[in-house]
């Protein structure tokens, strides 16, 4: 296993050979190149000028408006005054792994020592509005004028994702032009930006064309010799539509009789739309027409892989002639390897290969399917096995996949891909419900994990195996899921922990996990002889199979266990090595257990004003992982620290808070007794005030006398609730019941309410 908290992150588990692997899309990192054909409209050119001091420029407008054909051209020009990067945006893009991979690897381009302050290694392990995007933000505030491009925002349907955005807008420094296109207005506080002057807006009606434009475009730079009023006549009935004029002209270079087939020109963009397809498409001839149709049905593509969709040769070549005359083919990269459609002209086409052939698509879908799986673009494989209906390739494949993706943070893309499964389809194969459990546990969706693993159970097939991802069964998967997600119940999480251990032996791919969980599961229950034992052999095995997550999070649990008995010089030596395999993966914010061992063991060398900083730091990265046990026992070593240095006051509230995290475990296992043995003040009270509410206590049974859920007790103190379920626990414990009607008629007997 790469983790230590599978609800923090998701670079977890062993590689499988094999296995296919998600491959990056430079391609979403190259903008447009500005063609001959292709107007430099000034008037746009000075407006974006103008935004450069502007915190978000937004170029908002339909369809065929000519907002990414603009915004190339602007970014050819202005690059050569400052760093422009560019994102084209897609549905990838919802997993904000997939988003901010993207967009730091776009900046990195272009201010390539930007990537010191930000390694890509952080991106997945690291929150994104609590360190990642923090980090980002001061590494640009340290740069000179620098732009991000994001194409096609609209794309962004993910409620996180485009908070994130709306986050990094708020909070970008002013050296910094995030600049969007977008067919929707985005979700953020345009009329706040608006009135401090930090917003630039570019809408449908400034990106019309007027007659200046038009006759530059038509006349100057195709030589289409219109006469005055034919040019007047296209803006009129086009209304300045930048798509609407350019599908003019390609028809109109191709006519005879220009001022009659002006006289037909729809004066609407459907009117348009539909004399493109009766009188542009019917022009073309034969094969080209045929090879854009076809094609029409990919995202992006070449020319091996349209030769293999369209079961031809020479589509190299097509494109390649093709996109010097056709303005809505789109190149990708510099060496016109890759291209797409205009998305209007692409939608346009994929509506009347519908029209002609209604079967064709699928059948296209397949070949690309086949294709992208012998490359190894998995993303795409799946989508097209999916817009095919090949749910059982594209299930073969996240079977085989989702290890890979866990490894790449890519929890979303794998939930996505998985909501596009008809219900009957995935609730009737074991694998993929395996790895929805496991995406949705390791996303900290609790309570959705939870249903996934209930699917799993009913269909009552755990003898099967082995499967794609290495396990030996589903009942292997299954057990070592429950033991790496315990969720404060240790007794569960030891069962657990031990059945795995029994079904996946020492060869497994999955051994270094399953060696984390048993010694978990003995360290929590007071056998540190035994955890360790466990930890050496899990922190070995994550060396040779490159499971680094696993492997620090063993050795911090080696260096407690070394502080404990003594061995202080071996529990520095374990500690040092946790935090050296964590700094060089890039898991500083992933497994705080670590700074915690390293904080401890400086501690013992009287580094106190050292070791408090890094114990407090680990302390915040566990809280931000939910997981009780781990919390409750980073907040013991940080108790423990804090009374040894004298610090009285803080250690009060930590101890405070150790116990509320500790009786909200189902099954806290040996951490009550810890908690006990660093109580000193409770030796010197009577034993009566043992059992005396505390003014929290109090407040949250006085609300227990209401109509009050505990959940709804937490929003109305501002506490989450599994805090006031500790102190509803702790209530009934000193009140010697067990139920809230049997709490307040005790309460009302002892004059409490």
């Amino acid at each position: 296993m790469r983790v230590q908290d599978v609800t923090a992150t998701s670079d977890a588990f062993p590689d499988r050979a094999g296995s296919p692997h998600p491959v990056v899309l430079v391609t979403k990192h190259h903008p447009p190149e500005r063609r001959d054909l292709t107007l430099l409209r000034e008037r746009l050119m000075e407006v974006l000028r103008r935004g450069a001091r502007c915190r978000l420029t937004l170029v908002a407008a339909p369809a065929g408006s000519g907002k990414t054909t603009l915004l190339a051209t602007w970014r050819e020009l202005e690059a050569t005054r400052r760093p422009v990067a560019w994102v084209s945006l897609n549905d990838g893009d919802n997993d904000p792994v997939v988003l901010w991979a993207g967009v730091i690897g776009a900046l990195r381009r272009v201010c390539p020592f930007l990537g010191d302050a930000t390694p890509p290694e952080l991106v997945g392990t690291a929150p994104l509005v609590e360190v990642l995007l923090p980090r980002l933000v001061n590494a640009l505030a340290e740069q000179d004028d620098l732009v991000l491009i994001l194409d096609d925002f609209h794309r962004l349907s993910s409620g996180e994702a485009r908070d994130s955005v709306a986050w990094f807008v708020e909070h970008a420094p002013s050296t910094f032009q995030l600049v969007l296109s977008t067919r929707v207005e985005p979700p953020f506080p345009l009329a706040a930006l608006r009135a401090h002057g930090e917003l630039l807006e570019l809408r449908a009606d400034d990106l019309r064309f007027s007659f200046v434009e038009a006759d530059a475009l038509l006349n100057g730079l195709l030589g289409l010799g219109l006469a005055v009023e034919e040019i007047e006549s296209l803006v009129e009935r086009t209304e300045g539509w930048p798509a609407g004029l350019y599908l003019a002209a390609l028809s109109l270079a191709r006519v005879e009789d220009r001022h009659a087939y002006i006289g037909r020109f729809g004066a609407t963009s459907r009117h348009v739309v539909d004399f493109l397809t009766e009188e542009v498409l019917e022009t073309s001839d034969p094969a080209t027409l045929d090879m854009m149709l076809r094609s029409s049905i990919l995202e992006r593509f070449c020319g091996p892989l349209c030769d293999a969709v369209l079961e031809q040769n020479g589509s190299t070549d097509r494109l390649a002639a093709l996109a010097r005359t056709n303005l809505f083919l789109v190149p990708l990269d510099d060496e016109g390897n890759w291209y797409r459609f205009h998305h209007l002209f692409g939608e346009l086409l994929r509506m009347e290969l519908e029209r002609r052939d209604p079967n064709a698509a699928v059948t296209l879908q397949r070949r690309a399917y086949v294709w992208h799986c012998e490359h190894g673009t998995t993303d795409e494989a799946i989508h097209y096995a999916l817009e095919a209906g090949g749910y059982v390739e594209a299930g073969d494949l996240i079977a085989a996949a989702w290890v890979r993706y866990a490894n790449a943070h890519k929890l979303a893309s794998i939930i996505a891909f998985l909501q596009r499964f008809p219900a009957d389809v995935l609730h009737g194969d074991a694998r993929l419900l395996l790895a929805k459990a496991w995406m949705l546990w390791m996303a900290g969706q609790r309570e959705e994990g939870a249903l996934a693993i209930a699917a799993v159970e009913q269909l009552d097939r755990f003898g099967e195996g082995p499967l794609p991802d290495g396990f030996s069964s589903v009942e292997a998967s299954l057990t070592l899921l429950k033991a790496t997600c315990p969720w404060g119940d240790v007794g569960a999480q030891t069962a657990a922990a031990k059945r795995a251990a029994e079904l996946e032996g020492p060869v497994s791919p999955w051994r270094p996990v399953v060696c984390w969980v048993v010694g978990w599961g003995r360290y929590y229950n007071g056998d540190h002889d035994e955890a360790d034992r466990w930890f050496k052999e899990s922190a070995s095995l994550a060396h040779t199979r490159e499971q680094w997550v696993v492997g620090a999070s063993s050795l911090a649990y080696r260096s407690f266990i070394a502080g404990d008995r003594g061995q202080h010089e071996e529990q520095r030596l374990i500690a040092e090595e946790a935090a050296a395999l964590a700094r060089d993966h890039g898991l500083d914010e992933l497994n705080g257990l670590v700074h915690v061992a390293l904080g401890l063991s400086l501690a013992e060398r009287g580094r106190a004003d050292e070791a408090l900083p890094l114990v407090e730091r680990g302390v915040a990265v566990v809280r931000r992982r939910r997981e009780p046990v781990d919390l409750a026992e980073a907040l013991l070593r940080q108790l423990a620290l804090l009374q040894q240095v004298g610090e009285h006051e803080r250690a009060g509230a930590v101890l405070a808070e150790a116990r509320a995290v500790i009786d909200s475990c189902p099954d806290p296992g040996a951490l009550p007794a810890r908690l006990a043995a660093l109580e000193p003040q409770r030796r010197d009270r009577r034993a009566s005030r043992d059992d005396e509410l505390s003014e929290r206590e109090l407040t949250v049974l006085r609300l227990l006398s209401g109509p009050l859920s505990e959940r709804d007790i937490g929003r109305e103190l501002y506490l989450s609730h599994s805090t006031i379920h500790g102190h509803v626990r702790s209530i009934y414990r000193k009140l010697g019941v067990s139920s809230r009607a049997a709490a307040l008629e005790r309460a009302r007997g002892q004059q409490l309410l």
